[in-house]
């Protein structure tokens, strides 16, 4: 039975979708609901809080929502518990923009992405079995979709290299450890791998009007190879945290080397 075709009555997941869910949670470990909403909403309007704060854990939240959450968590104080129970269901949304199941989750993720560098979310609003849980499921969610890949043919802007690239140099401005995600898909141990490195090596070989497996640039569809340091969502004023850069350093003066 194949996960991606069949579907559980009442959750719109599919099987795959729900293991993997279930997996996280168990890393993630039980959560409580909080009983009392603190949060400050930055509109002065807490419906979406009261809406997130009910959700099931099998229950998907709606985009505007967690949009609208992005900006509570942005721009007034967080209240940590809250933050805790609702990362799940945003990491979930992040998931789904991610590998395309749910392109309606797109105009958060741009705003979760400053949220986790700016908020100090790791360090402050989580237990290190929490953070390492979601090390973990943005990782093995990078590199789902990095196994996923098929063909060297790709034109315009919603050609599906760019979500994973992407989200691969924005999980370096988050988080220390790029290299485990660049060491298990340099791997090169499915097909979807080693067809990730050849779409990730073509935008270093061409130029962009040259690149054979991106087609170039037009006015009506866009498109283009990606850009292999753009960042995913408002990460204007960012870099890559200093041990990936180091990781990278000392990976290419040793491939040089050799």
């Amino acid at each position: 039975m194949q996960g991606e075709h069949y579907a559980i009555l009442g959750t719109g997941m599919t099987f795959d979708q729900a293991k993997e869910r279930d997996t996280f949670q168990r890393a993630y470990g039980a959560v409580t609901r909080p009983g009392k909403i603190t949060q400050e909403a930055f509109d002065r309007d807490d419906r979406h809080l009261r809406r997130l704060v009910r959700l099931a854990p099998d229950e998907r939240a709606d985009p505007s929502d967690l949009w609208a959450y992005t900006q509570d968590l942005r721009f007034t104080k967080i209240q940590g518990p809250l933050l805790a129970y609702l990362l799940p269901f945003c990491l979930e949304a992040w998931r789904e923009d991610l590998r395309g199941f749910d392109s309606g989750y797109g105009g958060f993720v741009e705003h979760l992405y400053p949220v986790l560098a700016d908020c100090h979310v790791f360090d402050e609003h989580l237990t290190p079995k929490q953070k390492e849980a979601v090390l973990t499921f943005m990782r093995e969610s990078i590199l789902e979709e990095i196994d996923e890949q098929r063909g060297l043919a790709y034109r315009g802007t919603n050609a599906r290299p760019y979500r994973w690239i992407r989200a691969l140099t924005s999980y370096g401005v988050l988080l220390p450890d790029v290299h485990r995600v660049w060491t298990a898909w340099w791997s090169l141990e499915t097909v979807g791998r080693a067809i990730a490195a050849v779409q990730y090596i073509s935008c270093l070989m061409y130029s962009e009007d040259e690149n054979p497996v991106f087609s170039p640039w037009t006015q009506d569809t866009g498109g283009g190879p990606p850009c292999l340091w753009e960042f995913e969502g408002h990460l204007y004023e960012h870099r890559w945290l200093e041990p990936n850069v180091t990781f990278f350093e000392r990976n290419s003066q040793r491939d040089w080397r050799e």
